[in-house]
């Protein structure tokens, strides 16, 4: 399916009358199409959202469609506020239909890579969304809890190769990784039917329930291991052997211990669970500056082990390495793009729908946005040693033309042409070594108000005598 029917499917979606239900909270709301801020004004509003203020995007976005009468802002955020952010999964429902199923996917040996992770979301500092959302607490220093501020959850399931949100969920900071993993499997389980699937997850995520739920269901899986999963069925493995199979039994007390009920009961006909473990080492040398300003290398030497079902004739060791390392590695960069790219993190006011509603609409930009990479991609493709600049992208989403011709469904085959060139003809380099240590990176100094180090926006900072440090709490 060509670029232009997909975003006309898209723009359809969003003015499609079926999403009324979904985005009522109360029977009266979104009753007039003739208003200032009618449905299908305000979900493009919220996905082309871009500016530091409220003011900037309302003066930016209305004169782009033509209107000269601007509502207010108190109108805007009233909107935002009374719109059921139900709305937003029933938009990513209806792009998986219409969209996703249809076009064309790549795919490794015929497998859909579908990865799961999550991230924290900085929120407004106020007293209703620490009630909600949670805020973060220091275990080592207890009296700096007051000082850090409230954030959400947020977890999606992403297909890594077509580069593709396929389910995302916002919920309290505390809400366990295997839990909201569970709940994308339950939301895809119709749209993944008829594929063949590889669950990528790291080692928060693996569990007997998950392995035996991919049995049940016969997906494939690769999870980063913990050292103390199946200790005693790892501990006969000979140090030596690299990629061996484990036979499980999963016992009475333990089958007990299993949340669902119908992974519950295939277990107890299917007690014995065959886990392949793949081992792999790890050598790299890395850059530091010290706090005299120095460049010193380091290097690094490690192990690492997972927990795979496939068979080593289809997948070798080294398959399972580089998938889970290198394929698996972009949903990092689309959290990566989302917080520091797409700002996620700017909100515009404190109510919590509106804040659920703004952070979905971020979402939801994003698939529109990786429709056009994709397709710029596929025109870069003569470039083994350059990646299209993602950062250009979405400044090309976001201009006037654009917003205004997917509100109209108005999408000239000229105009989107050029647009892929242009996205395509702005590129970057693609760097060995570019992904750096995120904790305890130490600066001497600090010297821009933003501090970046891993493209993380103003991350916690432990002080010392000597400078800064990042720190994960």
């Amino acid at each position: 399916m060509k670029l232009r029917k997909l975003l006309k499917i898209f723009s359809s979606i969003i003015h499609s009358p079926d999403l009324f239900p979904y985005a009522r909270i109360i029977p009266s709301s979104f009753t007039r199409e003739d208003g200032k801020m009618p449905l299908r004004y305000l979900l493009t509003y919220l996905i082309f959202r871009q500016g530091l203020t409220l003011s900037e995007d309302i003066c930016r976005f209305y004169p782009d469609l033509n209107n000269l009468n601007p509502p207010s802002k108190q109108a805007v955020l009233k909107r935002m506020s009374i719109l059921n952010y139900d709305v937003w999964h029933k938009i990513q429902q209806m792009f998986l239909e219409r969209i996703y199923l249809p076009m064309k996917k790549k795919t490794m040996k015929g497998y859909l890579l579908i990865a799961v992770d999550g991230t924290f979301v900085t929120l407004p500092n106020h007293p209703i969304l620490e009630n909600i959302f949670g805020r973060r607490t220091h275990s080592r220093d207890p009296e700096k809890n007051g000082h850090s501020l409230p954030q959400a959850k947020v977890s999606v399931a992403y297909d890594v190769l077509n580069k593709v949100i396929l389910d995302f969920q916002i919920v309290h900071q505390n809400v366990s990784e295997i839990p909201l993993l569970f709940r994308h499997l339950d939301m895809l389980e119709d749209v993944l039917k008829d594929y063949k699937i590889i669950i990528l997850a790291d080692r928060y995520y693996g569990s007997a329930e998950l392995f035996k739920y991919c049995e049940m269901k016969g997906y494939q899986y690769i999870v980063r291991a913990k050292s103390n999963f199946f200790k005693r069925e790892r501990a006969v493995v000979s140090p030596e052997c690299m990629d061996t199979v484990l036979q499980i039994l999963i016992h009475k007390m333990w089958q007990k211990r299993i949340i669902r009920d119908n992974i519950r009961r295939y277990i107890s006909i299917y007690p014995v669970m065959r886990v392949r473990l793949v081992k792999g080492h790890y050598e790299y040398d890395e850059e530091y500056i010290t706090f005299r300003k120095e460049r010193t290398i380091i290097h690094h030497s490690l192990d690492a082990e997972y927990f795979t079902n496939l068979s080593a004739d289809e997948f070798d060791a080294e398959d399972i390495i580089h998938v889970y390392h290198v394929e698996r590695w972009d949903i990092e960069t689309n959290y990566g793009t989302m917080k520091t790219l797409l700002d996620i993190e700017q909100l515009n006011t404190a109510n919590p729908i509106a804040v659920i509603n703004e952070i979905m609409a971020k979402i939801i930009f994003s698939n529109i946005e990786n429709l056009i990479r994709n397709t710029a991609e596929e025109e870069n493709c003569r470039s083994a040693e350059h990646l299209v600049n993602n950062k250009h992208v979405i400044e090309m989403c976001r201009s006037s033309w654009f917003v205004r011709s997917f509100f109209r469904g108005k999408l000239s085959a000229e105009k989107l042409k050029e647009l892929v060139v242009e996205c395509a003809r702005v590129r970057v380099m693609i760097r060995e070594g570019r992904h750096y240590k995120r904790w305890d990176k130490f600066r001497p100094s600090i010297t821009q108000p933003q501090h970046r180090i891993d493209g993380r926006k103003n991350p916690p900072l432990k002080t010392t005598k000597t400078g800064f440090a990042t720190s994960n709490h």
